[in-house]
């Protein structure tokens, strides 16, 4: 069997300690806000994150005033080529080839940082892919990844383009105003859905960018909207792991879990997404990463 090391971002949501029983390795993007950085996962908690980005936007959002004010936003930076560096010659130390899985390219400039790295360091045998996706569905990915022995390089390197191939990724943010301050929507768009409660469903695209599939008014009914979304296009692959996300307020993720629990095969997980991705989705943000039995050609090729 070979020998392998996964090495990912932060981004993923996969904590120190759950990284170390894993044994894998897990870099840390910087969050900087209000002047201070933050080493994601390290220098702050994700809990203690939220409370100090969303302090105050729930009482407000509705409001005309408070809605319009420029309010500054965290801003993320990639993981540098030194860190990669650095994690790369570990593997090279140890015999390991390095399986290198960030969030997707089209999302931040880290998986270019792992491939300038890897040209730096002499003797790295390894395998570095566009993941395509972000948050708990890189997580479901590695999971999946751990589950199995490889006898080649080859058959690992499909198997995860598999996985990157089948992996889903469905949102629904429960506030529109952090779509409006990332320039994903108008301030019009915004302001009016957040006073009539609509509720996006938003995937992820065939290489990882956010579309909006269809916009629904009130939480229990886009809940129900990505029920049927998954029954009638993107079908469960119930021998793969699958996971839930939420930002802060478990209580709408719960809800989600309980709408889609009939469809559900045991086994899976919830947790807090990384506040990298979730500062821009908001507080009350639920997500389901799972894997489908349909590729991406089949899915996103209409």
């Amino acid at each position: 069997m070979i020998k392998y090391k996964i090495i990912t971002d932060s981004s993923s949501g996969i904590l120190p300690d759950e990284a170390n029983k894993l044994g894998i390795t897990v870099l840390p993007l910087n969050l900087e806000y209000k002047e201070k950085t933050y080493r994601d996962g390290i220098d702050i908690t994700t809990d203690d994150f939220y409370e100090l980005l969303f302090e105050s936007s729930e009482q407000k959002k509705l409001m005309i005033s408070k809605f319009m004010e420029k309010k500054e936003m965290p801003k993320s930076t990639l993981v540098s080529p030194a860190l990669f560096e650095e994690a790369f010659k570990e593997c090279v130390k140890n015999g390991e080839i390095a399986v290198v899985l960030p969030i997707a390219g089209c999302l931040s400039g880290t998986l270019n940082s792992a491939r300038i790295a890897a040209e730096d360091v002499n003797g790295l045998d390894s395998i570095i892919l566009d993941s395509k996706t972000a948050l708990g569905a890189v997580k479901i990915i590695i999971y999946s990844i751990l589950k199995k022995e490889y006898s080649t390089k080859e058959e690992l390197k499909n198997y995860i383009e598999y996985l990157i191939d089948h992996v889903e990724f469905l949102s629904v943010p429960d506030t529109l105003e952090y779509l409006f301050r990332l320039g994903r929507l108008s301030k019009t768009s915004a302001l009016f859905g957040n006073l009539f409660q609509i509720k996006p469903l938003i995937e992820l695209n065939a290489i990882g960018k956010l579309t909006p599939i269809e916009k629904i008014r009130g939480l229990k009914q886009a809940f129900l909207k990505l029920k049927e979304h998954i029954i009638k296009n993107v079908p469960i692959d119930s021998t793969l792991p699958m996971e839930f996300g939420y930002s802060n307020h478990i209580e709408n993720v719960n809800l989600l879990e309980q709408y889609l629990k009939d469809i559900l095969p045991d086994g899976y997980t919830k947790a807090q997404i990384s506040p990298v991705v979730g500062a821009h989705v908001g507080p009350g943000a639920s997500a389901f990463f799972y894997f489908t039995t349909k590729t991406k050609e089949e899915r996103f090729s209409k």
